[in-house]
């Protein structure tokens, strides 16, 4: 992030001295960056789309690894603790429940936004807090979860699309007149009926190559090479569409057909997953689906997806909310307090440890105070100290610790 003095508390403007829209330093949480799950690659690449457009944005996962290496790899970095941050964002960009309350901690004045991915996962349940000014859905089915079960005010939740960066997507293939072969595009084993889709593929000379993801060790996009028709659903539906193939939207809940022009936008709706897979798998639906394939409405489909839903597009209608938000009300750029560093920290370490569905997140969701939850977890912590001082204290009187020592040091610790 730029330089910016943080002891000074002060609004933070959204437009320069001429009026101009300037860049923003924004902070990005995710519960872990290390492999290629759906909201693992939808940060990267949104992290990249921020940047070219001139924004500074610093990514935080408590747990890391190769997808963390990927973002740093192009000079945008990547902290798994908020302490060394010494420049306060502008605005928070929250994914997931625990690295959300950590960063509203760590920065307490600055505004947030936060996005649900899931309806079921304490993960993505959503902190309701002040500072947070939008809670995003990315299906439709979602906005339950936060207008219903949560009473957050509709006027502050708003759908916000899957968008895949095309940068890394690469060029579209034409879409070929027949198809003369096909794949599952999806994590390993959660499309349960293989058997199915090879003999479809089977009755209608289309050549099946199986599961195209065995381990997620490389980006899967390039395994979609010399493939016409996938099977496949979520984030990795919408990626092979931009890659210029025919997909038919399928997952362990069933099918939801294949992805037409007239169907695009109702599929992208509910994200490519649960509220389109309404049909069970049969080889009578398979076989419809196929022989429903048209090359030009494939050709369409794929320039619509390129079109509309690519990073660069989706950070455009990000930065738009963010100064939205930041145009409310004058946001003073305040220094964390003692006990808010403190907190913080143990959240990470919570977080770290992935106690993830620890107690404490739920209690800070249901709006108990900072210093409150601070003292319980203080508490929590002394007394954990106390056990482990009583268990070496135990081996100290004997047992294979005690004789360790003897042998080290030639002593006899019994005396």
């Amino acid at each position: 992030m730029a330089r910016d003095s943080v002891d000074a508390a002060h609004s933070s403007p959204v437009t320069d001295a001429n009026g101009q829209d300037r860049p923003l330093r924004i902070l990005m949480t995710n519960a872990v960056l290390t492999g290629r799950s759906g909201t693992e690659t939808l940060v990267r690449d949104t992290v990249l789309a921020l940047r070219r457009r001139g924004h500074s944005v610093v990514t935080f996962a408590p747990v890391t690894g190769p997808a963390a290496a990927e973002i740093r790899a192009t000079g945008s970095p990547v902290v798994t603790s908020l302490a060394p941050l010494s420049e306060v964002p502008e605005i928070i960009h929250g994914h997931h429940t625990g690295p959300t309350i950590a960063a509203l901690v760590r920065f307490p004045g600055t505004p947030a936004v936060f996005a649900c991915h899931d309806f079921a996962s304490d993960q993505d349940a959503p902190p309701v807090h002040p500072r947070i000014r939008r809670y995003f859905y990315v299906r439709s089915v979602l906005r339950g979860r936060l207008v219903d079960e949560n009473g957050l005010p509709p006027s502050r939740v708003t759908f916000w699309p899957n968008t895949i960066d095309l940068k890394r997507v690469g060029p579209a293939a034409p879409a070929p007149v027949k198809l003369h072969t096909a794949a599952i595009f999806a994590h390993p084993g959660t499309i349960p009926f293989a058997n199915l889709i090879a003999e479809a593929c089977e009755r209608r000379g289309i050549a099946f190559r199986g599961e195209l993801v065995a381990k997620a060790a490389d980006d899967v996009v390039k395994r979609l090479d010399g493939v016409d028709l996938v099977f496949a659903s979520g984030r990795m539906a919408l990626e092979a569409l931009a890659k210029g193939r025919a997909v038919i939207n399928a997952d362990r809940f069933g099918i939801g057909g294949l992805v037409t022009r007239q169907r695009l936008d109702d599929f992208a709706a509910v994200n490519f997953a649960y509220g389109a897979l309404s049909e069970a798998a049969s080889p009578e639906v398979l076989d419809r689906e196929i022989a429903a394939y048209r090359p030009d409405d494939a050709a369409g489909v794929t320039q619509h997806v390129r079109r509309n839903f690519n990073s660069d597009e989706g950070a455009l209608q990000l930065e738009a909310i963010y100064r939205a938000v930041l145009s409310e009300r004058d946001w003073p750029r305040k220094v964390a307090s003692e006990e808010d560093l403190a907190l913080a920290a143990i959240l990470e370490t919570f977080l770290q440890q992935n106690r993830i569905f620890d107690p404490r997140f739920i209690k800070l969701r249901e709006g108990v105070g900072p210093s409150e939850e601070f003292h319980f977890a203080m508490g929590e912590l002394s007394g954990r100290t106390a056990e482990l001082a009583a268990e070496v204290r135990k081996l100290r009187r004997g047992g294979p610790f005690r004789s360790l020592l003897e042998l080290l040091t030639g002593k006899n610790t019994r005396r």
